[in-house]
């Protein structure tokens, strides 16, 4: 009989897994579940149980298409994948459990879902056991400040250019205000998305959010405004206890100015610091060849994350199924 069990958790059991994500090293805001409740897709939270204490877990959100169930990331999630217990044993301690929890954590997903992906949070580098149970894994990047440093350190960390505009940006009359006006952050966000031919169905969701936020005190926009006061730039952050998160940016193109954006970053950045008193400020990455190269001018470390897919090779490799779920997972 297997010393352990991997089961959903119950409704009454959400506080513990709050209180487990809290105390987690890998645990982020994106893991609550008031986050994910209020992502609009059902999901479930996988437990890891050990001796009747929780050692491990997973959530997922998931959504059913053509009987198909399909655990994927809803947009406003960019982090989930599982996340650990805090342990103070040994290095290859420690490694050797947490794969043997990987493994069957991956197992039971794959027993319940057709098709599974994810994105793990940055820091955890072990994905061995989900590829030897036939999932892929795409590497991502993000930045991430280490914010135990100075901030004259980290200012001289930055890229000379980066530095440059922002003191242009304060010679020009620019400065950065913050606020609590949603709607002002969605209309500057909605202007760069549409430049990007990007979809804007996430602004439903993002009110929701920004309520949920604003009422538990984790969230702030940074306006870059011109001298005739006009809000030209933001950016939003949310935070938890480890860090705090560049969840929306945006510019208005006709009115901006080439450091609004990177001085409404580096407020936002001291506010992490001096204000919130968090170890690190995470950009949550892009593959957007020019938002990465804005976000790398900051000075972050490069840090990678990863995604995590499998489909259930129905049959054999070549059959309609499994061609079905790479279509369906290529579009979510």
């Amino acid at each position: 009989m297997p010393n352990f069990e991997i089961r959903p958790l119950d409704e009454s059991e959400y506080s513990l897994w709050d209180n487990f994500v809290e105390e987690s090293p890998n645990g982020t805001i994106f893991h609550k579940t008031f986050w994910i409740r209020d992502s609009g897709r059902k999901f479930i939270i996988y437990g890891y149980f050990k001796g009747g204490e929780l050692y491990a877990g997973i959530p997922l959100t998931y959504i059913n298409k053509l009987g198909i169930k399909i655990a994927s990331q809803p947009i406003l999630i960019p982090y989930l994948g599982v996340i650990f217990k805090k342990q103070d044993t040994k290095y290859v301690n420690r490694l050797t459990q947490e794969k043997e929890m990987s493994r069957e954590i991956a197992r039971r997903l794959k027993m319940d879902f057709y098709i599974v992906s994810f994105s793990s949070c940055p820091g955890l580098a072990d994905f061995q056991p989900f590829l030897w149970e036939g999932f892929s894994a795409e590497v991502n990047y993000t930045y991430i400040i280490n914010l135990e440093n100075s901030l004259d350190d980290i200012w001289k960390a930055m890229d000379d250019r980066a530095r440059n505009i922002i003191r242009k940006a304060e010679k020009d009359g620019i400065c950065v205000v913050m606020s609590d006006d949603f709607n002002q952050t969605l209309n500057l966000v909605e202007k760069t998305l549409a430049r990007q031919d990007m979809s804007t169905i996430f602004k439903l969701t993002a009110m929701n959010y920004n309520d949920l936020l604003r009422a538990r005190g984790q969230c702030k926009s940074f306006f870059a405004k011109d001298k005739k006061g006009d809000y030209i730039a933001v950016v939003y952050i949310v935070w938890d206890s480890k860090r705090s998160y560049y969840l929306l940016g945006g510019y208005d193109a006709e009115r901006s100015h080439i450091g609004a954006s990177s001085i409404a970053v580096w407020e936002a950045i001291k506010y992490t610091k001096e204000n919130l008193g968090l170890r690190e400020f995470d950009f949550e990455g892009s593959l957007i060849s020019q938002v990465e190269l804005f976000f790398r001018k900051f000075g972050g470390m490069l840090t990678p994350y990863y995604n995590i897919k499998w489909v259930k090779p129905y049959l054999n490799p070549t059959g309609l199924l499994w061609k079905l779920g790479r279509f369906i997972l290529s579009r979510l």
